[in-house]
């Protein structure tokens, strides 16, 4: 089934995986390197991550739980863009980057996409990590 993104659709396709008693606590899109398409959702266990194929519709998924990420940050802005492009603000993307303990590292760019405020979800999770953290 395809889901547009839509704080609904993402919401209603990141619930067919969670857990009883699992809370979601923020979904949003992103894309990895320019060709991958996600539903990157954070619960109070773990980084839920929804493979989509180029019509959003879902095509697996795989899941990091809070345990097992050693590391993650953030970047504000499209971090090697060509210093003649002229860029608006609505353009600019938030990356996520995720470190696990065995070593795996992913980064996911959230872009603003049909009228949603997805450039949020990166800071929201990690807000979320860090209150979370011992």
């Amino acid at each position: 089934m395809a889901f547009k993104p839509t704080a609904e659709g993402m919401k209603e396709a990141v619930s067919a995986f969670l857990e009883p008693d699992e809370n979601l606590v923020t979904v949003g899109w992103a894309s990895e390197k320019g060709v991958k398409y996600y539903y990157v959702a954070l619960t109070d266990r773990r980084l839920i991550i929804v493979r989509l194929s180029t019509f959003y519709k879902v095509k697996g998924e795989e899941s990091v739980p809070i345990a097992d990420l050693e590391g993650c940050s953030i970047y504000d802005g499209f971090k090697y863009a060509a210093p003649d492009i002229k860029l608006i603000s609505s353009m600019a993307e938030t990356t996520l980057y995720i470190k696990t303990k065995d070593g795996k590292k992913r980064e996911f760019r959230f872009t603003n996409i049909l009228g949603l405020d997805n450039k949020q979800v990166p800071v929201e999770i990690m807000e979320t990590l860090r209150i979370g953290a011992d």
